[in-house]
């Protein structure tokens, strides 16, 4: 009797949507599934995004057209401030279900759970693997909306379009595809190097692309460096993703023109991808290296 008792409390909760997923902190429990989602970062943006939902609100809307651009923001979302600096009262007029934030002091969390029930995650550290955990944060998230068939049928198959990439990219570059450095431009005299525990590097290793300038592991995986640092892919190409913090005036200067790379004109650009992003990040990275890539090959 016990036992049916129990069963039939089980599938109570389930019918009604009750769920429990892990944030940082442990196991967090709903009474159902949340509909009204405020996101605040770009990354977890593209998280419940690529799942099919629309946050009611997410941060700097203009510039995540502009650096993250897919997946695309639908017109209805409010922008809610600063991803650094969130607008607390806006937030509160949305009346979300959940907010979902990640690296958050606890002393900020504490504010926002004044507003709503919070779920926060650890998603960039020196200590753990990055892209490992996108991938857990994405079924999380897919687990608090109801969409972990979709997450686990998108993980396949993104496997094996990866796979699909390398071997078009192997093919035209006769097996041999040449070891690549990934980069953004940050200013007349310095750029940022994509190293390990990066997404960027992460797609290379995915298409069997080696890293042309390797840089040590860190918490956000890219290091700063004078732009003579890239005369060190003497026989690889250079990727660029756009778009650039101070426009293409460094394509103009000698140093730029003279560096090897550039002369044997090995050198390509990206459209916008976003390089802190949420796991799908990894497919539309090497999807944008594919396709600079291949035009090289001819």
């Amino acid at each position: 009797m016990i036992r049916m008792l129990a069963l039939a409390f089980v599938l109570l909760a389930n019918a009604a949507g009750a769920l429990t997923i892990e944030d940082r902190r442990g196991p967090q429990e709903f009474a159902s599934i949340p509909e009204r989602i405020v996101v605040l970062d770009w990354a977890l943006a593209e998280q419940v995004l690529d799942l099919g939902v629309v946050p009611v609100g997410a941060p700097e809307l203009d510039l995540y057209r502009d650096w993250v651009a897919q997946p695309e923001m639908p017109d209805g979302v409010e922008d809610v401030g600063l991803r650094t600096e969130p607008n607390l009262e806006r937030i509160a007029a949305l009346n979300p279900d959940v907010i979902i934030a990640s690296d958050a002091p606890p002393e900020d969390v504490a504010r926002l759970e004044r507003i709503a029930p919070v779920v926060v995650f650890d998603a960039w550290s020196a200590d753990h693997d990055n892209v490992a955990a996108s991938e857990g944060i994405f079924l999380e998230i897919a687990s608090l909306t109801d969409r972990t068939e979709t997450a686990e049928a998108m993980i396949d198959a993104m496997e094996g379009e990866l796979q699909e990439l390398r071997t078009w990219l192997g093919e035209a570059f006769g097996g041999s595809i040449p070891e690549t450095a990934v980069i953004r431009l940050n200013d007349g005299a310095s750029v940022w190097i994509y190293g390990a525990n990066s997404i960027p590097v992460a797609a290379l290793e995915a298409l069997g692309i080696e890293n042309a300038l390797p840089q040590p592991p860190s918490r956000w995986g890219v290091a700063q460096k004078q732009v003579d640092a890239l005369a060190a892919v003497e026989n690889g190409a250079l990727i660029a993703i756009r778009p650039h913090m101070a426009g293409d005036a460094l394509f103009e200067t000698p140093l730029w023109r003279f560096l090897p790379a550039v002369q044997q004109g090995m050198f390509a650009e990206t459209d916008p991808v976003w390089s802190y992003g949420g796991y799908m990040s990894l497919l539309r990275h090497a999807r944008a290296f594919h396709d600079a890539l291949l035009p090289l090959s001819e």
